[in-house]
């Protein structure tokens, strides 16, 4: 096997548990070796930077994680942002004009930058708790026009309904060609710019890096991975994932467990111990 100097997880059904929790302290002893080896480790997520910097607080800074949020949208290195897309402003008023107008009203919808998550207030309190508790510095408005900084994704959740058939209503709703619709895996529909992915944003940090795919591992367990995982030379399903993702990849390209008994670091572990 090459060596592998990058290793990227995603978190929601990979690397967290379901509970959003994680073994600290294994990580804690996991990652240090990796700083030891020169390797690095990188969280790779549909989630903002804030999102992401909820869960890895006491290690960002301290072990230099890079992130890459927002389905690849935005990518943060050394403590800064190195790539973003963002979505046109005329697309993101054009959206946030036809979410009422859907067949089917979104239970939630969130507008996503590097900084501040908007919720526009006709939302159910009740979900705009939801909001909150994943997005730490959320702001609820009352007209699009409160947006203030650049959107690079927006987060749709629908309840009982099929996600893709909705967002595919509004996309054609909207009449534009430059974003598209990918899944979370839990129970939204991300839009973001087309032809963005967390393999873009895989390879933006590896261009940052001086890292090449064929150095690169990624773990995932979603239809928003297969991107990254199709892209890196190690690519490594999680148990737990949907049989169509599995198929996908050879039998030793299985973590060594699933999300709720640290398959991403066992596996990770195993690979650096060789």
């Amino acid at each position: 096997m090459d060596t592998i100097k990058l290793f990227a997880s995603d978190l929601d059904g990979t690397f967290v548990t379901d509970k959003k929790t994680f073994d600290t302290k294994y990580f804690k002893n996991t990652i240090e070796q990796l700083a030891a080896n020169q390797q690095f480790f990188v969280a790779s997520s549909g989630r903002s930077y804030n999102g992401i910097a909820m869960i890895f607080k006491s290690y960002i800074k301290k072990y230099n994680i890079s992130l890459v949020s927002q389905n690849g949208a935005s990518v943060f290195a050394d403590g800064r942002n190195i790539f973003r897309s963002d979505i046109d402003p005329d697309i993101l008023e054009k959206i946030y004009a036809a979410i009422p107008e859907l067949s089917v009203k979104p239970d939630r919808i969130i507008f996503e930058g590097d900084d501040t998550t908007y919720a526009p207030d006709y939302q159910k309190q009740a979900n705009l708790d939801k909001i909150s508790f994943y997005n730490p510095k959320m702001r609820t408005i009352h007209r699009f026009s409160e947006i203030n900084e650049p959107i690079e994704k927006i987060a749709i959740f629908w309840h009982d309904s099929d996600q893709k058939l909705m967002a595919e209503e509004l996309i054609a709703k909207i009449k534009v060609q430059g974003v598209r619709a990918t899944s979370s895996g839990y129970g939204s529909i991300d839009i973001i710019n087309r032809g963005i992915s967390k393999a873009i944003g895989l390879q933006k940090l590896g261009s940052y890096l001086g890292l090449h795919h064929d150095q690169m591992a990624a773990f995932g367990d979603g239809e928003n991975d297969l991107e990254m995982l199709y892209y890196v030379a190690h690519p490594y399903v999680m148990p737990n994932a949907p049989d169509f993702i599995k198929k996908e990849f050879a039998g030793d390209q299985i973590a060594l467990a699933d999300n709720n008994h640290d398959g991403v670091l066992k596996t990770i572990n195993q690979i650096i111990a060789k």
